[in-house]
């Protein structure tokens, strides 16, 4: 037998049951959980959510590490700076797809450095929604002002380049309209906006537009998906008046780890959080909250995240938005 092949040989087999061990006893302790947003909020309770149940199938405690700042842009870092062994992971939202085309450097390569590991809940739609007293009734009158060069509409966000702006200017660039964007600190801010008249509209995600409209806050004229949906069956699609082919999702959620993580720790991962969203439990708080779960593998969800960074590089570079 040839010395090097025996060496080699000799040598793998007395790594790979190493190895194979330390992933097969995985998880042996906590798994930090970052998410780049405030306790309270979806996001952080979704991943909240998760990892009570993820606990109780793995035998290992979450830790739930809330890194805010830079639109995602620091958590992300601290993922990608974390040593890739399955202990800790990033909850994100489509800021992670977004932020490439809007910041001209990061700190990190969002697609060498990050492994994707499940989708876990796409919601189907965001909300258009109006200042009761606002003149527009519908959504095609609404459209009818927009198109005036006076700047008679305009659209608060909570920032430059996050969904809810983006939404704005798609929706711009699709129905050759002239709606002026007010940036505001937060989705918050940018409601009591419109609830104050100070803007005339807003995209809402469905929780927060239900919300505001059952307490009679603001009035729903349209949603961004291709079908109505179950929250405003009466409300239209953007698409069916008067903006074919208009089809934007309500923002998703998906849980990343580090690059070069051991793929059988990825799939174990992803095999784990398709089951916890699919408990009776869990998948039913998720659906109150208007995020239908998904639970995707590995390799769907970064097919997925690769056509949202497409999407939106398009809407950012018609849209003309300067890179911060």
């Amino acid at each position: 037998m040839n010395r090097r092949y025996f060496l080699y040989s000799a040598a793998l087999s007395a790594i790979t049951p190493k190895v194979l061990f330390a992933q097969e006893s995985y998880p042996s302790k906590p798994i930090r959980l970052l998410v780049p947003f405030s306790a309270g909020g979806t996001p952080d309770l979704v991943a909240r959510l998760l990892s009570v149940q993820l606990g109780n199938q793995l035998s290992q405690s979450f830790v739930i590490d809330n890194r805010l700042g830079a639109n995602g842009i620091v958590a992300q870092d601290a993922l990608a700076n974390s040593t890739p062994d399955g202990y800790s992971l990033l909850l994100n939202t489509g800021s992670q797809a977004i932020n490439p085309s809007i910041y001209k450097k990061l700190p990190f390569d969002t697609f060498k450095d990050f492994a994707p590991v499940s989708l876990i809940a796409v919601a189907p739609a965001l909300t258009l929604v109006v200042n009761p007293n606002f003149a527009a009734k519908t959504f095609k009158e609404f459209l009818t002002l927009a198109k005036k060069s006076d700047n008679a509409v305009s659209f608060g966000s909570p920032g430059t380049g996050n969904t809810l702006h983006l939404a704005g200017e798609m929706l711009n660039s699709m129905a050759g309209i002239k709606m002026l964007h007010v940036p505001y600190k937060g989705a918050v801010p940018a409601l009591n906006a419109v609830i104050a008249g100070e803007v005339s509209a807003c995209f809402l995600s469905t929780t927060a537009a239900v919300i505001a409209v059952n307490g009679g806050q603001v009035r729903p004229i349209a949603v961004t998906s291709t079908n109505r949906i179950k929250a405003f069956p009466d409300v239209p699609t953007i698409s069916e008046s008067g903006v074919p082919g208009f089809d934007l999702n309500g923002g998703w959620m998906g849980i990343f780890a580090p690059a070069k993580t051991p793929q059988a720790i990825i799939h174990k991962l992803s095999n784990e959080i398709h089951k916890a969203v699919e408990t009776p439990e869990v998948k039913a708080k998720l659906l109150s909250w208007e995020t239908p779960p998904i639970g995707s593998t590995p390799e769907a969800f970064a097919t997925f995240f690769q056509s949202e960074y497409e999407k939106f590089a398009k809407i950012i570079k018609v849209s003309n938005i300067p890179m911060q």
